[in-house]
Order: C-alpha cells, then sequence, then structure tokens
C-alpha cells in the first residue's frame, strides 16, 4: 500500500496485512498499496502488497463495501476436484463466492474457473509495468454495496490475497473485469486492477501503465518524534480522554470514520472526515496532522480487539 507520508493517487481497493502502516485510497506498496489508479474511472480498485511498517488504506469505494461487508464463511463445492495451486475459487450455497490468487501468472485459469462458478468475469493477464488500454466498456458507477468485499491475506499465508463477490447482486450485463500481474518470475509479487463493467467489452490491448503519481499527503502521523503532539500518546484511547489535552494546546480537531474490515486484520477505509464531534466513547486509534496544524482523529464508534491501523499495538509498528 502506499506510504502515506509518500505517495497520492492511488485508488480503492487495497488488501489487508497486519501490522503494517502506510496506504492511501487504494492498496500496497509492495504487498500493500494498491496500485497506482490506470486510469480515473470510477469502480476500478487495484491491489499489490504491503511492507512491513506501513498502514493499510482503502479509498471510499472499498470503504463503503466495508461498512456493508457480510462475513462469509467458504463452503467448499462437493465435486471433489483438485483446484491448482495457483487459485482457489468456491462458491457457497447462497451465492457468494471466495476466490483465492497465490500465483498471479495463470489468468486463462482464473477466468475459466470463475466462469464455471457462474461468475461473470474477464481475466487479462499482463507483464508488470502494462496496463490494457482505455476505454473498454462502460464502467459502473453505482457498485451496489457488499457486491465484494476488500482483498485480504488468505489467513496462515504470507503470499497471495483473497477477496469474496456477492454474486447475488449483479444486474444483467455487468462483468468483473481483473487485469492480474506477476512482478517476477515466479508469479509473486503482483498486482491487481478491478473493474465493473456493462455491455460489450473490447478486448485487452497492452500499453505501458503511468508512474504513480508522487507528493506530500495532505496528514502525516501527528504522535512521532518531532511532530505537534509527540509524546502525547492517543492510541487505543476514548475521544472523551483525547480532547482535553488538544483543548489544552488550542488544537483545531477532526475526526476520520474509518471503517474495518470483517474480522478487523488490521487495515481501514477511510469513510468521511468532519468537523462535527463525534461522541466521547468513541476511540482513537491515532492522530495526524497537516501543515495548518489541524489535528485529524482516526476514529470509530464500536470499540476493536486491536489497533486496526497497525494491526496490533503501536509500539509493533513504530519504534520509538
Amino acid at each position: 500500500m502506499k506510504n502515506t507520508d509518500e505517495i497520492d493517487g492511488l485508488r480503492p481497493l487495497a488488501r489487508v496485512a497486519p501490522g503494517e502502516r502506510g496506504a492511501d485510497p487504494a492498496g500496497a506498496g509492495g504487498r500493500a498499496l494498491l496500485t497506482s489508479i490506470m486510469a480515473e474511472e470510477p469502480g476500478a480498485a487495484t491491489a499489490p502488497r504491503p511492507r512491513r511498517g506501513q498502514r493499510t488504506v482503502f479509498g471510499l469505494a472499498a470503504a463503503v463495501a466495508l461498512a456493508a461487508g457480510a462475513v462469509v464463511v467458504p463452503t467448499f463445492l462437493g465435486d471433489g476436484s483438485a483446484l491448482p495451486k495457483s487459485y482457489a475459487v468456491t462458491r457457497t450455497d447462497d451465492g457468494k463466492v471466495i476466490i483465492q490468487v497465490r500465483d498471479f501468472r495463470d489468468a486463462a485459469g482464473l477466468e475459466q474457473r470463475l466462469k464455471a462458478l457462474r461468475v461473470p468475469a474477464i481475466v487479462n493477464g499482463l507483464p508488470s509495468g502494462q496496463m490494457c488500454r482505455e476505454p473498454r466498456g462502460k464502467h459502473v458507477k453505482d457498485i451496489p454495496p457488499g457486491l465484494y468485499g476488500v482483498p485480504e491475506n488468505i489467513p496462515g499465508e504470507t503470499e497471495g490475497w483473497q477477496m469474496r463477490i456477492d454474486t447475488t447482486l449483479f444486474k444483467p450485463g455487468q462483468t468483473f473485469v481483473w487485469t492480474i500481474s506477476a512482478s517476477d518470475a515466479s508469479g509473486d509479487g503482483s498486482s491487481t486492477s478491478t473493474y465493473l463493467m456493462e455491455g460489450p467489452i473490447a478486448p485487452c490491448e497492452p500499453v505501458p501503465a503511468p508512474p504513480p503519481v508522487i507528493r506530500e499527503p495532505e496528514y502525516r502521523t501527528a504522535t512521532t518524534k518531532g511532530r505537534s503532539l509527540e509524546g502525547f500518546r492517543v492510541d487505543e484511547k476514548t475521544v472523551g480522554e483525547v480532547l482535553p489535552e488538544l483543548r489544552k494546546r488550542h488544537k483545531k480537531v477532526e475526526f476520520l470514520i474509518i471503517a474495518i474490515p470483517p474480522g478487523n486484520p488490521g487495515g481501514y477505509g477511510e469513510l468521511r472526515t468532519q468537523k462535527a464531534p463525534v461522541g466521547d466513547h468513541w476511540t482513537v486509534w491515532e492522530a495526524e496532522e497537516n501543515t495548518k496544524g489541524v489535528i485529524r482523529l482516526l476514529v470509530t464508534e464500536q470499540r476493536y480487539d486491536k489497533n486496526p491501523v497497525y494491526g496490533g499495538p503501536r509500539d509493533d509498528v513504530i519504534k520509538e
């Protein structure tokens, strides 16, 4: 995912990686930031791999999916078929599909498996650094909440990712269009872009992908050494515990409402930033600052078992 102090211009879906820091509306820098969006088209999402010490952040589209997302427990098909190690696709009785990808070189096999399970999908495999020429067709702008979940790590594994799709929410004529790329000969270290499209879709014409836009982020962590809240830890405190100190320091405060993936694997989506107060019982997970001195608190109304910003204790990620 993107390092919040480095890269911007990345868009929706990121995969989730516990204990990793840095990221933005997309996915991962290494194994976390979603790849720089190749075209500013709605409904697109990309996902590479996050790095240790990076924060995993999803964009608005992903956050909406998180807010609506149901937890799905896969039930494997009873056909006894042996699934290739490179990928596994299973379908539950209620129409939800779980996709696991470990080797990103077998695009044709993945597409065939998806179609066999009645998922309207096109999967294109490209060399790293390439994309399909746009436009290929009409992008769907009104994506139904819950259609797909955020790509996340496969439990118990260090490589690959998995995601969930609710096939009952597809409308007639809609197609999921994936472009997958492997960054090395083993098929590991990949990136993925995802579009929901409708109507005719042109074949993929490979073209060079633009490099990610590098620029200074608007916000950066405020509680680390040399920053305005150095020495004042806000993580895992309530809003009611944090605000008095910020008022004493005459800080202007905003609230970033974040959404957490099912199971809180580490990582979050940015729902909205607001100046209006939230309840004193809300939990603060971290504080950020901008160049104007405004403090932005990353908050949720629900308290979780671990800090979603860092995938666990802050001290495991930020060493001071």
